[in-house]
């Protein structure tokens, strides 16, 4: 084996990348991009290199497609099974079942402490006017664009411009309400599933309303 390959297959190292990914995840969903530097990652970890994440991954816009990369895997898997049960149950021209479907996985996915860190990460790149990097990797999760591409069937009539900006407002929506349950209802899951399933019922509320509003023939 090369010293290359050892250096990939190095488990301390793949264990400091994971930490360091994670770790960032935290921080940029408490404090957003701009007030989480790169030195405080590191310390966060334990690490006395001042430079690790450089050393790892170069610069701070590299570990945020990093950590794209550690969580979108699994949600994008998810969310096509999901809209295939939902195929299969006839439900998948249902507005609120596909909001559901979208939304599901960023509520199920939860860091050590129980905080939904990813979608709240998401909100924190938002803030940050960065969002555009995550359409950037579009093409490395298909099932997620096969579900928008469903969403944006049921409104014809709207650009897609207009559809991935609802799409935009949805997770906003998704977003707050998962950021009041790690803040208020943190290890209580009956409210946490009721305010889940509120938000997504509001959102996709918000998008219907928005869609018939387009379909109105103009006076």
């Amino acid at each position: 084996m090369t010293s290359s390959a050892r250096k990939r297959h190095d488990p301390r190292r793949v264990a400091t990348r994971i930490a360091l990914i994670e770790t960032a995840e935290s921080l940029i969903a408490e404090s957003g991009v701009a007030g989480v530097s790169t030195r405080q990652i590191g310390v966060a970890i334990g690490s006395l290199n001042t430079n690790v994440v450089a050393y790892h991954f170069g610069s701070k816009e590299a570990l945020i497609e990093a950590i794209y990369r550690h969580r979108l895997p699994a949600i994008d898997q998810r969310r096509g099974d999901l809209l295939d049960a939902a195929l299969r149950e006839g439900t998948a021209d249902d507005l609120t079942t596909l909001i559901r479907v979208f939304a599901l996985p960023l509520f199920e996915q939860t860091d050590q402490a129980g905080c939904h860190s990813f979608a709240r990460f998401l909100a924190g790149v938002e803030r940050a006017g960065m969002i555009a990097t995550r359409g950037l990797l579009s093409s490395e999760f298909p099932e997620t664009d096969r579900l928008v591409a469903r969403i944006a069937a049921l409104d014809a009539a709207s650009s897609a411009a207009a559809v991935h900006g609802r799409l935009r407002l949805v997770i906003s929506m998704i977003q707050r309400a998962l950021q009041l349950i790690d803040q208020e209802y943190h290890g209580q899951p009956d409210a946490a599933q009721a305010i889940f399933e509120e938000a997504v019922a509001m959102a996709a509320a918000a998008v219907g309303a928005a869609h018939r509003q387009t379909k109105e023939p103009k006076s």
